[in-house]
């Protein structure tokens, strides 16, 4: 009887947490992209600003084969959105090589492509690298974290597909990169 009495315990703690994070507009990120922990949903981010937070629906699998190869090899989860920085918007040019992400000429700290998945499992695409002027609608999405899936991989995305902006409620520090880089 103990064994069920702790599973309904845990079903209805897990019910009443859903409930208050979605009460309170919280949304849990677990990624390498940005901190772990619970950010805020804020709401519409129009007019978009580059360095502000956003959550971002998926792009298309159809359109990128950096997202299929990330949704066929479990990397991230299908269907929920990601928590992404805005790095250039239309009319800002970008500059992408495998040392990493130039946007109007400035780096982006830890930008750099990376070839492998931890523990060179599998090599990952990437966009193709060049130099880009991003059009009206298109944005450039940046996460600084180690093995970070951005539009490096993706490239850009529509402004449409962002979702709403957000913010750290309570993050762990640093936690983006424990995950470490294998050169």
């Amino acid at each position: 009887w103990w064994i069920a009495w702790a599973i309904v315990g845990i079903l209805v703690l897990n019910a009443a947490l859903g409930l208050w994070m979605q009460h309170e507009r919280l949304v849990f990120n677990g990624s390498t992209c940005e901190p772990i922990g619970l950010y805020r949903l804020l709401g519409s981010p129009y007019p978009l600003h580059d360095g502000e937070l956003v959550e971002v629906e998926i792009p298309g699998p159809a359109h990128h084969p950096a997202v299929a190869e990330g949704l066929k090899y479990h990397w991230f989860p299908a269907g929920q959105p990601w928590i992404k920085e805005i790095a250039a918007l239309p009319g800002q040019t970008v500059r992408l090589s495998r040392a990493g992400v130039w946007v109007d000429g400035h780096y982006l700290p830890n930008s750099r492509v990376d070839r492998w998945t931890p523990g060179h499992h599998h090599r990952i695409v990437h966009y193709p690298f060049g130099t880009y002027r991003l059009r009206n609608g298109q944005v450039w999405l940046y996460a600084p974290g180690n093995y970070a899936f951005d539009s490096s991989y993706y490239g850009p995305v529509p402004a449409m597909d962002i979702l709403q902006g957000v913010r750290p409620w309570w993050v762990i520090a640093g936690s983006q990169y424990w995950l470490q880089r294998g050169d």
